[in-house]
């Protein structure tokens, strides 16, 4: 939730266009352990797909992306 909040400050602050803002998910971020939204190496998603993919199956992975590209 916290990565979710963090996110949305942050595209609001620099006034980013969620559906059009896009992020690749790193190796790491692949291999991200728990529950995730299946996501693999090299994968370019919008920050809104990536906040789907946070909120609805809790993925750690989206999570990970996020906070990679933001942080």
């Amino acid at each position: 939730m916290m990565t979710l909040i963090t996110v949305i400050k942050l595209v609001a602050r620099f006034n980013l266009n969620p559906a059009k803002t896009f992020i690749t998910v790193s190796k790491a971020g692949s291999h991200v352990t728990g529950t995730t939204a299946n996501l693999r190496e090299g994968d370019i998603l919008s920050v809104e797909q990536l906040a789907y993919g946070m909120m609805l199956p809790s993925g750690n992975d989206a999570a990970y992306t996020m906070a990679e590209y933001f942080g």
